[in-house]
């Protein structure tokens, strides 16, 4: 039983500290296109930091509408938002700069 509560202790304390490291639980970003999934309603962006949010990375994100992603083009730079919900965080918004 030890082995098990030192597992699942750091397992919880392992959830803790990303959950603190991604901060806030919505955001604006700056970016650039780097993927644009139609079927699977996600894109690829690099982006900097989003304040109180994350730091700058490349990450793929769900979108909440497959509409937003419409004529968008790899390379193309974009500001859009992002709010974290089940588990993961979503674009919101996302538009051409």
């Amino acid at each position: 039983m030890t082995r098990l509560h030192t597992s699942i202790t750091g397992l919880l304390l392992t959830l803790g500290i990303a959950l603190a490291a991604c901060g806030s639980s919505e955001g604006s970003g700056h970016g650039v296109v780097r993927g644009v999934d139609r079927e699977h309603a996600q894109v690829t962006l690099e982006h900097g930091d989003i304040e109180g949010v994350m730091k700058g990375m490349t990450m793929t994100f769900a979108v909440e509408d497959p509409q937003l992603l419409e004529g968008l083009e790899t390379g193309e730079a974009v500001d859009f938002r992002v709010l974290y919900r089940d588990g993961g965080y979503v674009v919101t918004s996302i538009e051409p700069r």
